[in-house]
Parts: C-alpha cells; structure tokens; sequence
C-alpha cells in the first residue's frame, strides 16, 4: 500500500504537547498500562522516555471524559532549589525532615483537593460539601500561592516549632497541632461524603525535574511517597498517583528504606520490540486511515522500507535495536527519519543512515544529561570509547577501564569522580546506564542463533564476571565514530 509519506505526523514524543493533538486517539495500551490501571498500583516508575507521562495525560483524559475530578501536578510546580535555599539542614538541628516533609505532603495535597472540589460544585452547598467550602474560604489566604509555596510555608512552621530552643507546654501543643493536621483530619468525614458522588484521582508527575540529588529533594519525594499512602487509605473513591524515573527510585535511600511497604504499590514500565511497533503503528494509523486494517508489521512497511540491503537487517529491527526499547527514542528516530525522507516511494535506508547521524549525537548526550547529577561530565567518559571497535572481549575492555580510572586515559572533566572508582565499578556503571550491552550465550536449544548482546534494560540481573564480551550500545557508534 502507498501512503503519501510527507503527511506522516508521528505526533510529539512529549506527552504534554501530545495529549492535544492526538495522544487520546492513538495512545497504545501496553501491558504495564493495563496492570497499572487495573490494580490498586499507585506508584508508576520507568526509565526517562518510557511513557509515564502520557500514561498519566491518557489517564487524566479518560477520566475527565467520564465526569471525574482529575488533579494534575506540572513539573514547573515543583523547586528543589527553593527547598534547599529557605529550609535548614537536617544536621543543623534534629527535627526529623522525612516526617516533617510526609505531613507537608498531605496538608499540601489535602488543600488542593478540597479547593478542586470547591471549584467543581454543583448546586447548593450542603452538607459536606459545604464544611469543605468553608475551611477553603477561612484559608482563601494560600490561593495566592503555588503549590510549592504552600509546602515550604507548611515545612517553615514545622522548622520554627521544632528547632525552637524553649521547651514549653504551648510549643509541644503547636507541634501536635501541627503533625496530626488536626483542622483537614476532622473534615475527612466530609470528604468521604463528597467522593461518595464526586470520585478523583491526583497524578503527580516528572518529579525528576531540576532534580539536583540534594538532601531535601530526596526528603521531598520520600516524603511525598509516605502522603500518598496514607490518603490512600482515605476513601476507594480517591487515589493518588505518582510517577518516578527509575535511577531516583533505585537511589534514593530514603525510599529503600520503606520498600518493604510499597513494593505492592508500585508498577515498573518496561516495552518490548512487539509492543514498541504497536505504538508505531497506531501513529501511522493515525495518519493514514486505510492502513489500519493492515497488522502493525505491514504498517511499518507501507512507511519504511523492508529491509536495509548494506546492513542485511529489517529497517524495523535496526531502529528498534538503536533504542533502550523507550517510546520516546523510537519516536525521535522515525521521526528524523521523515525529515530526511527525499521523496521516495517510502523512507529508503538512505534517510534512515542519515537520520541516524543525529539521532546518535542527540542520544549520546541525553544519557549523559540523564545522570548529570550522579555522574558530572559523563559525556567526557563516553569519549574514551571514540574511533575504537564496537565490540570487546572482557580482557580488553577491563583494560581500557583500568586505564582510564588509574587516569592514564583521559576523562577531563569527569576525573574527579572516575578517579575514586576501580574499573569494575565503571564497567557496571556503563552497563547500568545502558552504553554497554553485554553477549549472553543461548543455550544449545535455542539454535540456530548462538547468543545475543543484551542490555540492563533487557536483563537487569547478570553478573557481569561472568561475561566474556561486550559491545558498546549501536545507539552512540555512530557519534563516537566506532568501528565494526
């Protein structure tokens, strides 16, 4: 089938920008939706582009659309800057700064929650909704403040009582007054009510951003995990949701403290090639309605061509296998690619090798802003790599790692912490971040193929000892200009 390929518009890969223009039509269903959505999961976490954003805007849309109360908390919302600049260090006093951020986190929800409530009435104010009318009137001071001006106004009240140097009878009062968020608890008996007729979900989202590994922004998101689980257990009529790129997850000490607790709460994105064509082919049918009869595989190819003859591989497979199987890359390669598309029947392997130019340059240098925070200059590392084979034995690359950290190999900027490393720990530090896959061996069943190069992202678990050969991700050979 022909498509005319210049009216291919794969949409924007920010589900923000999307939600608008299309995302409500041609959002794909993946599994992970499907048991975060269908299970009483709140905790939504992926890696940077897995989805989780546009699961949250399709949530939101899906339940506007059925008549729910919906509660969105943007990314510009939120200040980890301005924590650190008005609040004091936890070692400058002792007054329990994850406690102190949990009941911030709940008088801060519960006040938005109410004044949404307030902003959606309907009819006469009776009854409960009425209670809840009032305490937002007595409180209509907070409405000139942001949502993070109402936290860190909450959190500086906690500070002033506590780090008080005068014990006294009124002090422990203002400090329980204020823990046990006396004035919201006696309306929780209203709230109830209201929800009963009025259900709400409150997704907060992009907690990673200007996320600057501080002291407060990891008491800031350990206490926010700690408030949604107690409103939780409000009312079945009302959930709260949040979203969490997985290295804040895994790093974020705090947090592993209370695994135990939260594990059932959480669910973790992950795409396979299958489901990643899928979302693809929703976009393509999204364009060209008479392709939607057509499976996503034949989708593909009424846009890309089949194979790429000098690479011997599926134009798909070579894409997909050019990604950490995220949505957001895959739509940024496909995407480049229509803008090199010269007119051809279908986009040809020349604008693909073309596209593939800058998408590896872009690619390369999102993974080091990724971890910009953990690992300063990290492009600095990927540098080492630059005119080398793709692919190396163990010996090898356990060489030029040693090299490197004992600072025979240059990192420029990245010295500082590199040099605090042995190479083992920088071996399973490129590995984690996904710059390195490493060959795993099929067993003798599985012929024909003998093994594969695999990916953290594909297999989270493997001791890399064991590994005999590795190969730098296909995603960044073309920018680091690597060979084979």
């Amino acid at each position: 089938m022909l498509v005319d390929i210049q009216k291919l518009n794969l949409g924007s890969d920010s589900a923000e920008r999307d939600i608008t223009v299309g995302l409500s039509e041609y959002f794909y269903q993946n599994s992970a939706y499907q048991k975060f959505l269908n299970s009483k999961k709140t905790i939504l976490v992926g890696n940077r582009g897995a989805g989780k954003s546009a699961i949250f805007k399709y949530i939101a849309s899906t339940e506007a659309k059925k008549g729910n109360l919906v509660l969105e908390l943007s990314p510009e919302e939120y200040s980890y800057e301005l924590l650190a600049q008005y609040l004091k260090r936890e070692n400058e006093g002792s007054w329990g700064k994850q406690s102190s951020y949990s009941v911030a986190w709940q008088y801060l929800l519960y006040n938005l929650i109410f004044n949404k409530i307030v902003e959606n009435k309907r009819g006469l104010l009776l009854g409960p909704q009425r209670d809840i009318y009032n305490y937002v009137n007595a409180n209509s001071s907070m409405k000139g403040l942001n949502p993070i001006g109402v936290l860190v106004s909450y959190l500086k009240q906690l500070e002033t009582v506590k780090l008080d140097a005068h014990e006294s009878v009124v002090k422990s009062k203002n400090l329980q007054s204020l823990y046990s968020l006396e004035e919201i608890k006696s309306l929780i008996p209203s709230l109830k009510k209201v929800l009963e007729k009025s259900r709400m979900k409150v997704l907060i989202d992009e907690l990673d951003k200007g996320w600057d590994d501080s002291e407060d922004a990891k008491y800031f998101i350990a206490g926010l995990f700690q408030a949604t689980q107690k409103i939780n257990l409000i009312s079945p009529d009302l959930r709260v949701y949040v979203s969490i790129r997985q290295e804040l997850f895994d790093n974020i000490p705090q947090i592993y403290d209370d695994a135990q607790k939260i594990r059932e709460d959480v669910e973790v994105i992950r795409w396979g090639k299958n489901e990643l064509l899928e979302l693809i082919g929703l976009r393509i049918a999204h364009s060209f309605p008479e392709t939607s009869k057509l499976d996503t595989t034949n989708r593909w190819k009424s846009v890309f061509a089949s194979k790429l003859d000098s690479k011997f591989e599926d134009s798909a497979d070579y894409i997909i296998g050019r990604t950490q199987l995220r949505p957001r890359e895959l739509l940024q390669f496909c995407k480049l690619c229509g803008e090199y598309y010269s007119g051809t029947k279908k986009i040809d392997e020349s604008a693909i090798m073309a596209a593939e130019e800058v998408y590896s340059e872009q690619k390369t240098k999102d993974l080091a802003s990724e971890y910009r925070f953990q690992y300063a200059h990290l492009l600095d590392v990927f540098e080492v790599f630059r005119g080398r084979n793709c692919c190396f034995e163990k010996d090898d690359l356990d060489y030029l790692l040693l090299s490197t950290v004992c600072g025979e190999v240059d990192v420029d900027r990245a010295t500082e912490w590199v040099s605090e490393m042995d190479y083992l720990e920088l071996k399973k530090l490129l590995w984690q971040i996904g710059f390195l896959k490493a060959w795993i061996p099929k067993a003798a069943g599985d012929a024909p193929s003998k093994g594969t190069y695999l990916g953290h992202y594909e297999l989270p678990t493997v001791n890399l000892e064991n590994i005999e050969k590795f190969r730098v991700h296909p995603a960044f050979a073309t920018f680091l200009s690597l060979k084979g």
